[in-house]
C-alpha cells in the first residue's frame, strides 16, 4: 500500500483534472485507509460508475475504510452505478453504513453487490430489504451469490411495490418455500419488470408457483390477480432450462 501511494495520488490528480470519467475499475488489491482516503474523494463529482472487485481490506482497518468509502459515496452525486463484487463485508455495522450511503445518494440507480454477504454472518437479506423499503427508485438491484436463505423480509418488501425495475437473486440457495414467498409478492407488485433466479435450489414445484403468479388462465379472477408487469424468461431448475411461452412472459 505504501509503495503504491504515489501512484494513487497521481491517479487522483488525473481524475480531478478530467471532465468526468464514465467508469473506474479497481480489482484485486489490498487497500488501506491511506489509499482509500486519496482515491475516493477524488472520484466525487467525477465518476459515474465505480467497479470494485476482490478488494482486500485488512480487518484492523475495516471500520475506518468503510467510513471513508461510505462518506465519499454519499457526496458523489455523479455516481450512477456501484459494483461491489467478491468483497466480503465484515459486519452488519459496516453493511448498514454502506447501504445507508447508497440510499442517501439519490443519483445512484443501479447497485450490484455480488458475493459480499454470507448466510452465517452478515445479513444480505437485511441489506436488500433496506434498499427496497427505502422509498428510493432503483433501476436494478443485483444480490447474486450472497447466501440469501430465508427471504421472508425481502419478499415482504417486494410485495410493497418498491420502485424497482430489475431484481437479480441468482446463486443464493433459494428453495421452494422462498419461491412461494416471492410468487405471492409478485401478485401484489406492479412495478418490477424483470426477476432472475437462476442457479438456486428451486425445484419444478417452486417454479410452478412463480409461473402461476405471472400467468394463471384458470379463471377470470385468477388472470386478474396475476402479475401483469414482470418478465420471467428461462430459469435453470433441476438441470432443466424452464422458460415461459411468449404469452406467459407477461
Amino acid at each position: 500500500d505504501g509503495a503504491l501511494l504515489p501512484h494513487f495520488k497521481e491517479l487522483a490528480d488525473a481524475i480531478q483534472l478530467s471532465n468526468g470519467i464514465r467508469r473506474i475499475n479497481i480489482d484485486n488489491l489490498e487497500l488501506r485507509p491511506s489509499a482509500l482516503g486519496i482515491l475516493f474523494p477524488a472520484m466525487e463529482g467525477k465518476v459515474k460508475r465505480i467497479d470494485m472487485r476482490r478488494i482486500r481490506i485488512p480487518v484492523p482497518d475495516a471500520v475506518k475504510c468503510y467510513e471513508i468509502i461510505s462518506s465519499s459515496i454519499r457526496r458523489n452525486h455523479a455516481l450512477e452505478r456501484l459494483l461491489w463484487i467478491g468483497i466480503q463485508i465484515p459486519s452488519d455495522d459496516q453493511a448498514d453504513l454502506l447501504i445507508e450511503s447508497l440510499i442517501v445518494n439519490r443519483a445512484i440507480k443501479d447497485i450490484r453487490m455480488e458475493n459480499c454477504f454470507n448466510q452465517d454472518g452478515v445479513n444480505g437479506c437485511r441489506a436488500l430489504t433496506s434498499l427496497m423499503t427505502s422509498g428510493r427508485p432503483f433501476q436494478e438491484l443485483d444480490f447474486s451469490d450472497n447466501g440469501l436463505l430465508g427471504v421472508d423480509d425481502a419478499a415482504a418488501a417486494l410485495a410493497t411495490n418498491p420502485q424497482l425495475e430489475k431484481l437479480f437473486m441468482n446463486e443464493n440457495q433459494l428453495n421452494d418455500r422462498d419461491a412461494e414467498l416471492i410468487a405471492e409478492a409478485l401478485k401484489r407488485n406492479t412495478i418490477l419488470q424483470e426477476l432472475t433466479l437462476d442457479d438456486n435450489s428451486i425445484t419444478s414445484t417452486g417454479f410452478q408457483k412463480l409461473r402461476t403468479a405471472i400467468y394463471d388462465p384458470s379463471s377470470l379472477n385468477a388472470v386478474e390477480s396475476c402479475n401483469h408487469t414482470c418478465y420471467v424468461d428461462h430459469m435453470d431448475v433441476e438441470g432443466n432450462d424452464y422458460g415461459m411461452t411468449p404469452r406467459q412472459r407477461r
